[in-house]
């Protein structure tokens, strides 16, 4: 066995962990420089609709930018043509960042085709050659856009339903760990930076986690036919604007149960319409949150949880700890964690309704806890430790 590589596996493995568990900072923050931080440019532009426009509708375009969309629009121009005379319009902003709409100053000719072209000046420290490069300093997009022979269809509501997952993670510091009797977990440099807790689950296990709802929200389209490609989506949770999108896709992670609404806005008319109201999570609502974890279920020895001495446990300083009775607090800084979940396609319940009508037992992931152990194996194998009998 390569114990090198193993051991360089289990100290990337709280990083990795870490950066996918909510409240607690992604892998490596702050740590490395970003040379194209502060810049303002778009990477790519595209014409979202280009294959299908109501005779009333109009030229919606979408890009990956950094920065502010209004503040870039000098540095991007339109040019739309039929049999090579250029057509009147101008560029607009909308609700939905890197998405941008050309609106014709006269109405399109129906079941026209006409030549698109967008290009776009990004500013010169966006290519430099001092600094790392970060998008070209000219982009240019070219397209054929077909007009439908009628007007957009009439905007209704974008109805949804979710798909529940409920995921418990457990919570790893020096306070919340229910160890056998002599073990020795400690707190160590993890890379970027940080540090982590090692521990060996055939000695330790957790006291505490924290329960999770994800819900994966997919909503019907509020138009169908050429109008589709023009509309943009917002989730509203709890009456407070969550994420906008060009499809009524969303997803929603929160450890509260919620009740959300999508409103479509038609960005030719500026037509708005507002789903029914659907809420999530009050039947499980006692599996969000904080949650005691009875680490007797994993272990079967005597257990016990010491005072931190520095970065190790005092070995003199030690309490029986009761099953059941969780040590140190909940909270997120931890540098590994597990989830367990498990999910049910569900519509949701209309306001007034409790519960998400789904399965919510949460299962465990042994394998993920062990790989978080691996370094205390490592480093218990070369040296040895010095057992206290039981006072």
């Amino acid at each position: 066995m390569d114990y090198d590589k193993l051991a360089a596996l289990a100290l990337a493995f709280p990083i990795l962990a870490a950066a996918t568990t909510p409240g607690v900072a992604q892998a490596c923050p702050g740590g490395y420089y970003d040379p194209c931080e502060g810049v303002n440019f778009w990477q790519d532009i595209t014409a979202v609709n280009a294959a299908k426009i109501p005779s009333d509708g109009v030229l919606v375009l979408q890009g990956t930018h950094q920065g502010d969309d209004a503040a870039s629009l000098p540095s991007i121009e339109v040019t739309v043509t039929t049999d090579g005379q250029p057509l009147a319009g101008a560029l607009e902003v909308t609700s939905l960042h890197g998405v941008l709409v050309w609106r014709p100053s006269e109405p399109w000719v129906p079941g026209a085709t006409y030549a698109m072209s967008a290009t776009i000046t990004n500013p010169p420290e966006a290519d430099s050659p001092y600094s790392e490069y970060c998008a070209p300093l000219m982009i240019v997009s070219e397209d054929t856009l077909n007009i439908d022979v009628a007007p957009g269809a009439a905007l209704g509501p974008a109805d949804f339903s979710g798909e529940t997952q409920i995921s418990l993670s457990p919570q790893i510091s020096l306070e919340t760990l229910a160890c056998c009797e002599g073990a020795t977990p400690s707190y160590g440099y993890s890379g970027c930076g940080g540090g982590g807790v090692y521990w060996d689950p055939e000695e330790c296990a957790p006291t505490q986690a924290h329960g999770y709802l994800s819900v994966a929200i997919t909503g019907q389209p509020a138009a169908t036919g050429a109008a589709a490609g023009q509309i943009v989506y917002a989730l509203e949770v709890e009456g407070m604007l969550h994420s906008t999108s060009l499809s009524p896709q969303f997803t929603v992670f929160t450890d509260t149960p919620f009740c959300a609404v999508i409103e479509a806005t038609d960005l030719a008319g500026g037509a708005v319409t507002q789903s029914q109201k659907h809420c999530f999570g009050e039947a499980v609502a006692g599996q969000l949150g904080a949650q005691v974890l009875d680490p007797s279920e994993k272990l079967t020895c005597a257990l016990e949880n010491c005072a931190a001495n520095g970065e190790v446990w005092d070995p003199m300083n030690c309490t029986p700890v009761d099953p059941g009775a969780p040590t140190g607090s909940d909270s997120d800084d931890s540098a590994s964690s597990s989830s367990g979940s498990s999910a049910s396609n569900t519509a949701g319940e209309s306001d007034g309704d409790a519960g998400c009508g789904c399965d919510t037992r949460p299962t465990g992931d042994a394998g993920l806890l062990a790989l978080v152990g691996v370094v205390g194996l490592l480093r218990r194998s070369k040296r040895t430790r010095r057992r206290r009998g039981r006072s």
